[in-house]
């Protein structure tokens, strides 16, 4: 196994191919394709034979063989529960949910302002995000309620792309994602990204410059629960590499150490001068940390200490959205119609650690969450 290359420490694995059900390659964008979860995924797009017909295609990803559901529906956006088999609609500002089990519409709400984006962020609660703030619209019960205002933007996301909204399991802390171009860089294809976190608890937001970022509940070793983290990942424009930092955020929980802040460095330059990191996932279960970048590079970091273990070619094109997968590994779609499994080869990730980067405590400590002990 010496002199293994980083590409053949991560597996890929097929899971479909859009075209196959309908959907055109011109439809594959991230406007168009929505994935809440690893159970389904969502597209709006036109009909091959009738042009002018408008379709929403749903791909339960739990089958060995995804199955499609299809409806001839017209909206500016369209997104699956992570969990219930329900399906939002949103036409302007005027939103629907639907359970396509039952064929039947469930709730219904509309706002004054424009909603820019929206997603589920988790089975009960859709987040809107409009030019000045955002909203959380609860369908947990049998009767619509209006959204409810959870915070005002920061200023500095006024000109952004918003691309993400998220929150953590205990829904106290917030993260709003924006992309904008570095115009003062003189280069209009470098693209800067701004990270708004938001604490309820504090009632405050905190600005950081990052392009991806996301949340994760993780027990580190030697604590005794699970702590709330968030991970962040930045490119500075013009520089080959960028940083990972992740973050333990308070309060302090009893039994355990003190919070942690980390940070490492990533080499970006395989992906070209303009790749930037577009989604960040954590496995809890193995404790491993995937960015996915734009230009289809897939890099894995260890959550404990942020070191940057390897990085593989997951897609010749463009991946433009990704979910955590059940089990291990992260789900992607690219622009070439392929969703994807990725996860590392365990074995060969683990001989590469001690071997390559000789950090045999790491590689210890993940041999031992890969075989579920704790």
């Amino acid at each position: 196994m010496d002199g293994l290359k980083e590409s053949q420490l991560i597996r890929i694995e097929p899971i479909a191919q859009l075209l196959n059900y309908g959907i055109k390659a011109d439809h594959v964008t991230f406007p168009r394709v929505t994935m809440s979860s690893n159970r389904w995924l969502c597209c709006r797009h036109s009909d091959k034979k009738k042009k002018d017909v408008e379709r929403v295609t749903a791909l339960n990803l739990t089958r060995k063989t995804p199955r499609a559901l299809t409806w001839p529906i017209t909206a500016d956006s369209a997104m699956m529960n992570p969990r219930k088999p329900w399906l939002a609609l949103k036409v302007e500002s005027y939103f629907q949910v639907f359970n396509v089990v039952a064929q039947k519409q469930i709730h219904s709400c509309s706002l004054s302002d424009d909603i820019i984006f929206w997603s589920w962020i988790n089975e009960n609660i859709i987040g809107m995000v409009t030019d000045r703030a955002v909203y959380h619209w609860d369908v947990s019960g049998s009767g619509s309620v209006p959204p409810a205002l959870v915070f005002l933007r920061n200023k500095k996301l006024s000109f952004s792309q918003v691309v993400s909204y998220k929150t953590d399991r205990t829904a106290q802390w917030f993260i709003l994602v924006g992309l904008t171009r570095a115009i003062e860089t003189g280069d209009s294809n470098a693209i800067r990204g701004y990270v708004q976190v938001y604490s309820n608890t504090y009632r405050c937001s905190q600005l950081i410059e990052a392009q991806a970022a996301n949340f994760s509940s993780y027990k580190f070793s030697g604590n005794v629960v699970p702590s709330t983290v968030l991970c962040l990942v930045n490119r500075p424009t013009g520089c080959c590499y960028g940083k990972i930092h992740i973050m333990e955020l308070g309060p302090h929980l009893a039994g355990n150490a003190s919070l942690r802040n980390l940070t490492e460095p990533i080499n970006f330059s395989k992906g070209g001068k303009y790749d930037i990191p577009i989604a960040v996932e954590v496995c809890c279960s193995t404790g491993l940390v995937y960015v996915m970048t734009k230009a289809g590079f897939v890099k894995v970091c260890d959550v404990e200490s942020a070191m940057h273990l390897c990085t593989a070619r997951a897609s010749e094109s463009t991946v433009f959205i990704s979910v955590p997968h059940s089990d291990k590994g992260i789900l992607g779609v690219s622009r070439n119609s392929k969703v994807f499994h990725m996860t590392v080869k365990e074995k060969e990730l683990l001989h590469h650690i001690r071997s390559t980067l000789r950090r045999p405590a790491i590689a210890t400590r993940l041999e031992k969450s890969f075989s579920g002990q704790s």
